[in-house]
C-alpha cells in the first residue's frame, strides 16, 4: 500500500488561492496582523456579493501544521457578512475544540483585523452534525482562523460559502433611548405604518453577553400591542426560564412593574403575545456563558375592536386548513369569533342545540385572549352521531369535535371527540384557541354539545396567591394558611401544552414544608430531560436547580417530600407535544425540632447527679393500691 505524498502548506496556500480565484477574482492573499499568520481576503469592493471559499487541497486533506490562516470577509459600512460551512471535516482531539485541528470566528470586529487580543467568538471542530453551520458579522468585517496540529488524520477540511448583505433589514423600528445601547421606545405615532420588527442587539449575529436591552411600545387609548416572536434562538440548555441565565420578559403595561405575561427562553418559533391595554414592555438578559443568535419579532398596533384576519399568526392559512379537514364539507365554513374584550365567559353550542343538529355542516369557533389570559372549556353536554368506523380515535367518517392551539405558529390537534362520552376539560398554551365542529350523516336524533368558556388568568389554579412578576407563578405562606392543596393548571382536565409553573412556598424559620401527592400524571419517561420529550415536576430547596432531588414524570407518584429548610419551590413544565392530567398535592408547614438538638439535651439530662427520694411507707402502699 503506498504512501500519499503531501504537499506543503505553501503549495497548499498557493493551490487554494488558485482554486478562490475560479470563484473570487479578487481574491488576495497579504500579511496578517501577526507575522505567523497569513491572509485570504474577501473584498466587498470588487462587487463580488458572494462566492465559496475551501481549506486548503479541499476535498483533498489538509496539511498538518498549519499554524494560522485567517479568512477575512469585508465589506461595505452598512452591510454584513454571512458564512456558512456546507462541508465540514476537522479531527476532533477534544471537547471545547480549542486545541488540535479548529476554525476560530471572531464575529464582532470594528475593523478587519485581529491580533493576541482580539475576543473571538466561537471554536468548531469535528463532523458537519457537530457545528452550527451559518454564522454572521455584527459589523463589516468576519474573520476566521484556521488551525491544524501536527497529527496527520485525512480529515478533508471544511467548504463553504459567503455573502454580503444590507444590515438595514436587521434594524429595530423605534427610536433608541439617549445613552444606551439597546433600550428602544417604539410609538404608534412615530412609526411608518401599524407594524414594524425588532430585534436582539447585534442580530443576527451572536448576542453580547451580559446585556439588559428593553423594548417599550406604546399605543393609542383605543390600541393594543400584538407582538409575535418569529425565532427566538437563545442559550439552549434544559432549564426552566426563572433560572435560565438567557431569558426574555413580556410585561402587560409600561415597565418592569406590570404583570409579567410571557417569558422565554431556549429556542422556539412563532410565538405571540397581545396586551390588555395600549402598553407592552419587552426585557431581553444576557447572562450565560455561551450566547446565541438571540430573536427576531413582529409588532402591530392594533384597533381594540378585533379584527378577524388579525387573530391568526402570519404562518397560518386558514383557508388550507380548513381543505385539509375534509374535502367534502361544503365551504366556507360557519364561523363564530370570541373575545376576551367583549367577554369573559359564556357558552357555545352546536347548530340547533338542544335539537338535533343539521347533516353535513361545518362550523368553526374562534377564541382569542389577551395579556395572560388563557381559553379554558368545559363541555357540559355531548352527544354525537358515531359511526362504526369512527370508534377509534374518532377518526373515521363520524360527527366529531376537534380542538385546535397554535404550537410555533402552526395549528396543533389537541384532540377529537365523538360519541356521547365528555371530553375533559380543556386549556390553550396561549392567545388562541379553535374548536371545529363536523357532522356527516343524515339527520338522527342526536342534539349535539354545550360548553362553557371561559378567559382565566390563573391558569386553572385557585390556591395560593397569584404572583404578579411570574406567568404562572403561585405563593403559599404559612402566615396566611398552614396546609392545603395545589394542583397542575386546568386540573382535573388537561394540562395545556408548552406552560411552565411555579409553586413558592415559605415558611417560618423553624418550619419546615411536606408535600404529599395524591395523583400523579405527567408525560414523559425518567430522567423526565428534554432530550426525551419529557413533561417534568421539579423539586428545589432553592430558587435554582436541586441535584439532591431528582425530576418526576409519569404515571408514579412521588414519595412524600420534605424541605430542607423554610423555602420550597415546586415547578411544572409541559412541552409542546403531549398532555396529561397533571397533579393533585397537599402540602403542611410543619414546626422542625433538630433531632441532634433533642440528642443533645437528653444526653445533658442523663449526665445529671440524680437526687434520691424516699417515699413514705404510707405512699408506697396506696401507690402499690392503684396499681392493683
Amino acid at each position: 500500500m503506498g504512501i500519499r505524498r503531501k504537499k506543503t502548506f505553501s503549495q497548499s496556500l498557493l493551490f487554494l488561492t488558485e482554486v478562490l480565484s475560479l470563484f473570487v477574482p479578487h481574491t488576495i492573499v497579504v500579511s496578517a496582523v501577526s507575522a505567523d499568520c497569513q491572509c485570504i481576503v474577501f473584498d466587498s469592493t470588487y462587487n463580488e456579493e458572494y462566492g465559496v471559499f475551501t481549506s486548503p487541497n479541499w476535498p483533498v486533506p489538509y496539511e498538518d501544521n498549519i499554524n494560522c490562516l485567517l479568512y477575512t470577509f469585508i465589506t461595505e459600512e452598512n452591510s454584513l457578512v454571512k458564512v456558512v460551512f456546507e462541508e465540514f471535516d476537522l479531527d476532533r482531539s477534544n471537547l471545547g475544540c480549542k486545541f488540535g485541528d479548529y476554525v476560530k470566528l471572531y464575529l464582532h470586529l470594528n475593523e478587519p483585523l485581529v491580533n493576541q487580543n482580539t475576543s473571538h467568538n466561537i471554536f468548531l471542530c469535528g463532523k458537519l452534525s457537530d457545528i452550527q453551520q451559518t454564522h454572521y458579522s455584527s459589523g463589516a468585517a468576519l474573520i476566521f482562523e484556521f488551525h491544524s496540529d501536527w497529527r496527520q488524520e485525512n480529515n478533508t477540511g471544511f467548504r463553504g460559502t459567503f455573502r454580503f448583505f444590507n444590515k438595514t433589514l436587521f434594524e429595530t423600528a423605534g427610536e433608541l433611548t439617549n445613552g444606551s445601547k439597546c433600550d428602544y421606545n417604539i410609538d404608534s405615532n412615530m412609526i411608518n405604518g401599524s407594524r414594524g420588527r425588532f430585534f436582539s442587539p447585534q442580530y443576527p449575529s451572536i448576542y453580547p453577553k451580559n446585556v439588559d436591552c428593553s423594548y417599550r411600545f406604546a399605543g393609542n387609548l383605543n390600541e393594543r400591542v400584538k407582538i409575535i416572536f418569529e425565532q427566538v434562538h437563545l442559550q439552549n440548555n434544559d432549564l426552566s426560564c426563572l433560572i435560565n441565565p438567557d431569558k426574555i420578559e413580556i410585561y402587560d403595561g409600561e415597565s418592569s412593574k406590570s404583570p409579567m405575561i410571557g417569558e422565554l427562553c431556549n429556542t422556539d418559533s412563532f410565538i405571540d403575545f397581545v396586551s390588555t391595554g395600549p402598553d407592552l414592555f419587552v426585557l431581553f438578559h444576557s447572562r450565560g456563558h455561551f450566547p446565541s443568535q438571540g430573536f427576531k419579532a413582529t409588532f402591530i398596533f392594533q384597533n381594540d375592536t378585533v379584527l378577524e384576519e388579525d387573530l391568526d399568526t402570519p404562518s397560518m392559512d386558514r383557508r388550507k386548513l380548513s381543505q385539509d379537514i375534509t374535502t367534502t364539507v361544503p365551504m366556507p365554513p360557519h364561523q363564530q369569533w370570541f373575545n376576551s374584550g367583549t367577554s369573559k365567559n359564556g357558552t357555545f353550542t352546536s347548530p340547533n342545540y338542544p335539537e338535533p343538529y343539521p347533516d353535513n355542516f361545518y362550523c368553526v369557533y374562534h377564541f382569542t385572549a389577551r395579556g395572560r389570559e388563557r381559553i379554558q372549556i368545559l363541555f357540559t353536554d355531548f352527544d354525537l352521531y358515531l359511526s362504526d368506523e369512527g370508534i377509534k380515535d374518532c377518526a373515521g367518517p363520524t360527527d366529531v369535535v376537534m380542538v385546535f392551539i397554535t404550537i410555533n405558529g402552526q395549528k396543533e390537534r389537541l384532540n377529537n371527540f365523538c360519541g356521547n362520552n365528555i371530553p375533559p376539560q380543556l386549556m390553550s398554551n396561549g392567545p388562541s384557541m379553535s374548536v371545529e365542529f363536523k357532522s356527516y350523516q343524515p339527520l338522527l336524533a342526536q342534539k349535539g354539545f354545550r360548553a362553557i368558556y371561559q378567559f382565566v388568568t390563573n391558569f386553572g389554579i385557585s390556591a395560593g396567591v397569584q404572583d404578579p412578576q411570574q406567568v404562572c407563578g403561585f405563593i403559599f405562606n404559612s402566615t396566611e394558611r398552614t396546609n392545603g392543596s395545589f394542583t397542575s393548571p386546568n386540573y382535573p382536565g388537561l394540562y395545556p401544552r408548552a406552560t411552565e409553573c411555579h409553586y413558592f412556598f415559605f415558611g417560618r424559620g423553624n418550619e419546615r414544608i411536606t408535600l404529599t401527592f395524591a395523583y400523579f400524571d405527567v408525560e414523559g419517561v425518567p430522567p423526565c430531560t428534554t432530550d426525551l420529550a419529557s413533561d417534568f415536576v421539579e423539586f428545589s430547596n432553592f430558587r435554582t436547580v436541586d441535584r439532591k432531588i431528582p425530576r418526576h414524570c409519569g404515571v408514579k407518584k412521588p414519595k412524600i417530600i420534605t424541605s430542607d429548610g423554610d423555602f420550597f419551590r415546586v415547578a411544572f413544565k409541559s412541552n409542546g407535544k403531549f398532555d396529561g392530567t397533571g397533579f393533585e398535592a397537599f402540602y403542611q408547614f410543619r414546626n422542625y425540632v433538630d433531632p441532634l438538638t433533642v440528642k443533645r439535651i437528653s444526653g445533658a439530662e442523663s449526665l445529671r447527679p440524680r437526687k434520691l427520694y424516699i417515699i413514705p411507707p404510707v405512699v408506697t402502699v396506696s401507690l402499690c393500691l392503684i396499681l392493683l
